[in-house]
């Protein structure tokens, strides 16, 4: 079974009537001034014919939402039965929402997307890559955007893969020392992927450092955004067949042991 592939729009119409009916959560991104910023919402409606849905906007934890202004872009994934079903959209008004208690909450109605992008969720679990394969990593602050920068004025590691899924990685590093950076920092990522193809960049999230199961120093990542641009589903379609590929000889080398 493929790993990943776009949906017809009667597909896409059926997937979005189950997110309603189970008021799926959805992980939203958007970029502001070199940053990535995330949040939750649920899905409250959707109207194929008008092409548009809508999800509550209200806070889960206190923490203040960014600004959906109409025309903002923005990047929604959610879980549908075993998949991930990504795709980008952009805000077309803000309002509020009756629920059927008639209690009224903040709303936003987004535009329907033209493409989703299903992949299955197996993907996201981190498989360990051969020993004998030696897949090199960088990493620096700021994202992607401020690699020239991070090159003279910024700390940058230097390393080798030792995980990966669609959702992340763990890099084992040359340092002695990680900087001190702020969980879920914005890093810019360099990775060789094994496939034959020039390094992916991508931009990530820094997850904290820990030791492997060799005392090495490692260094935790979350990717984000990926979702949101053509560049980015054309990365997470790169990364899904490397994980299957490291997948498939773990298996034949007799480790198993996918984690979440």
């Amino acid at each position: 079974m493929t790993a990943r592939r776009t949906l017809a729009a009667r597909e896409m119409t059926d997937i979005f009537d189950q997110a309603v009916r189970d008021r799926a959560i959805a992980s939203l991104s958007i970029h502001e001034n070199n940053e990535w910023i995330n949040f939750k919402s649920r899905f409250l409606e959707r109207d194929p014919r008008s092409q548009y849905f809508v999800l509550d906007y209200v806070s889960i934890d206190g923490t203040p939402l960014p600004e959906l202004g109409p025309g903002r872009f923005v990047g929604v994934s959610f879980r549908y039965r075993s998949r991930k079903v990504l795709f980008a959209t952009t805000v077309h008004a803000r309002g509020h929402f009756m629920l059927e208690n008639r209690t009224s909450i903040s709303a936003v109605r987004y535009r329907w997307p033209d493409t989703l992008t299903e992949l299955q969720r197996r993907v996201y679990y981190r498989t360990p890559i051969p020993e004998s394969q030696v897949l090199l990593a960088k990493v620096w602050p700021n994202g992607i955007s401020m690699r020239e920068e991070a090159e003279t004025a910024e700390p940058t590691l230097t390393g080798q893969l030792t995980d990966i899924s669609c959702g992340g990685a763990f890099l084992r590093v040359n340092q002695s020392e990680v900087p001190e950076w702020a969980e879920n920092k914005t890093l810019g990522v360099e990775l060789q992927l094994g496939d034959g193809k020039p390094p992916l960049s991508i931009d990530a999230r820094y997850r904290g450092s820990r030791r492997d199961q060799y005392g090495q120093l490692g260094v935790a990542i979350q990717f984000i955004g990926l979702e949101l641009t053509v560049d980015g589903r054309l990365a997470l379609q790169r990364l899904a067949g490397c994980v299957q590929r490291f997948h498939r000889n773990s298996l034949l080398s007799g480790v198993a042991h996918w984690n979440r």
